[in-house]
């Protein structure tokens, strides 16, 4: 198959480094973190998580190449090539977690992943955020140190086929604001119909009264006791990851049983809030009392000093 390359091109500008330089270990740590970007980006659309344990992938090293070719001046430009998905990835079996994404995949290569995910940070109004999950954000959040102060700003862009990105220092307390907004992972109990994916010894699907989740098995040994419950309703125990909604995302499976008429009761798929979430719905469903607007036209009356008090202390 003819290599079909696309280019892009990262800016620096304001920089004080010379136009058309940059120093060697800045180049280096921004290769570094848009390559983690973009990988983890890849694996959350064909895993569901974005740091996979284990051993890398080969054809998912290969796909995910990005070249440097150039440096030019008009401020600091890197000039950078990479391939779609449909070329690095094709003939290869792709075990999508989420089905539906493997045809947009093939569009995109691992420079558009790494735009995408901030563009998806960046998003107000969505609230699923379905291609980030929270060590995903950390790696987002740990381009901020690229920048030397606030007046500096990447600019990715490739003639408008991805929609072009600019990236400021200050632009990562909003991400840090994302982060913050993802509830803990909890231990939490499913109870569901075992249905096991195609073409995958590590995922599964497990069906619930309130719709699917899922399940990544953590341990291999897990996998033959999978098999033996396709099709049956079984509990799971395991390690839930909440979406900034605090709905369930996914849940890391620990442990696996065939499931007994009393747990129905897990059909109910759990929901999770950060303690601010917590304290914001506590203080938006109760009203506060104004204590001055409690006592006003009531007092000077004719109180005694320790009926005050006790008005006071009523409040």
């Amino acid at each position: 198959m003819k290599k079909e390359i696309i280019p892009y091109d990262i800016k620096l500008n304001n920089s004080d480094q010379p136009n058309g330089t940059i120093d060697l270990n800045r180049l280096s740590f921004l290769a570094e973190k848009i390559s983690k970007i973009a990988k983890g980006a890849l694996q959350i659309r064909i895993g569901g998580i974005s740091h996979k344990k284990g051993k890398d992938v080969k054809h998912l090293e290969k796909a995910l190449q990005i070249r440097l070719t150039g440096i030019k001046e008009g401020s600091t430009i890197l000039n950078c090539e990479t391939q779609s998905f449909e070329r690095t990835l094709s003939g290869i079996q792709i075990d999508a977690f989420r089905p539906n994404v493997t045809k947009e995949l093939f569009k995109q290569t691992p420079m558009s992943l790494f735009m995408l995910a901030f563009t998806e940070a960046f998003d107000d109004k969505d609230e699923e955020k379905p291609f980030l999950d929270k060590p995903l954000i950390k790696d987002l959040i740990d381009l901020k140190s690229f920048f030397k102060d606030d007046k500096e700003e990447l600019i990715i862009s490739n003639n408008n086929v991805t929609p072009t990105i600019t990236l400021k220092k200050k632009d990562f307390n909003r991400i840090k604001q994302l982060e913050e907004s993802y509830p803990e992972p909890q231990n939490i109990v499913v109870n569901g119909k075992i249905d096991v994916l195609q073409h995958s010894k590590s995922k599964v699907t497990i069906n619930t009264e309130q719709g699917a989740i899922n399940g990544i098995l953590i341990d291999a040994s897990l996998n033959s006791e999978i098999k033996q419950l396709w099709g049956t309703d079984a509990t799971v125990y395991g390690k839930g990851h909440f979406k900034p909604n605090g709905r369930l995302n996914y849940i890391e499976i620990e442990r696996i049983y065939q499931a007994i008429p009393e747990d129905k009761y897990f059909s109910k798929l759990p929901f999770a809030e950060t303690v601010e979430q917590q304290i914001q719905k506590q203080i938006a469903g109760k009203p506060i009392k104004n204590w001055v607007n409690e006592i006003f036209g009531m007092w000077p009356g004719d109180e005694t000093d320790e009926e005050f008090d006790k008005l006071l202390n009523d409040l």
